[in-house]
């Protein structure tokens, strides 16, 4: 498949064609979606951050190594466009008890009896509490907390994407994950408030 995209980018780099463009976007356009569905919870603004991934991506297609293949550089793009977005919006410094909805309290207590559920085991209800409290976390640390536990992806895989050493995504992955677990104590502490 990388063989249609060097083809459909260069007939974009050499005449603007729109049919390759439009090709491109609605091959990788799956793909996009589901990277930015993940890393934004917030279904308002996702078709919005697709097309923004793929405007930056033409925008600078030029710089493509055609050799490589093209979906780490779109994730590397939309990634980079979802961290800026909350980056963009204060992330709320913590998460009350008072904040949660009935279901999400309920799914907070199964959490607690059950800890060795995976994120993809995780009820809807776990779920939604799970990213209420990433959104707790600054924006690189919930797009690194993000990366290696919800997507799965190596710490090298993390640091080709955001373009930090290894070093630098095992540190904020630590504490990121002390900040996660302080605010769950918090939470743990006082259900009541």
């Amino acid at each position: 498949m990388n063989e249609d995209a060097r083809t459909w980018v260069a007939a974009w780099l050499r005449q603007g064609d729109e049919a390759s463009a439009r090709a491109l976007m609605a091959h990788y356009y799956p793909f996009v979606a589901a990277l930015i569905q993940r890393h934004m919870p917030d279904p308002n603004g996702r078709e919005d951050m697709a097309l923004r991934t793929f405007t930056r991506f033409f925008s600078k297609a030029d710089r493509w190594d055609a050799t490589k293949p093209l979906e780490p550089w779109l994730a590397r793009i939309a990634i980079n466009l979802c961290r800026d977005h909350y980056r963009s919006i204060q992330c709320r410094p913590e998460l009350r008890w008072s904040d949660l909805s009935d279901a999400e309290r309920e799914a907070f207590d199964a959490t607690l009896a059950n800890a060795e559920s995976t994120p993809e085991a995780l009820p809807d209800d776990s779920r939604c509490l799970l990213l209420r409290l990433l959104d707790t976390l600054n924006a690189d640390d919930r797009m690194v907390v993000s990366l290696l536990y919800l997507d799965q992806k190596s710490t090298e895989e993390i640091a080709a994407i955001t373009g930090w050493s290894r070093v630098l995504v095992k540190v904020r992955a630590f504490r990121a994950r002390h900040k996660l677990r302080t605010a769950l104590e918090k939470l743990e502490r006082h259900p009541t408030s």
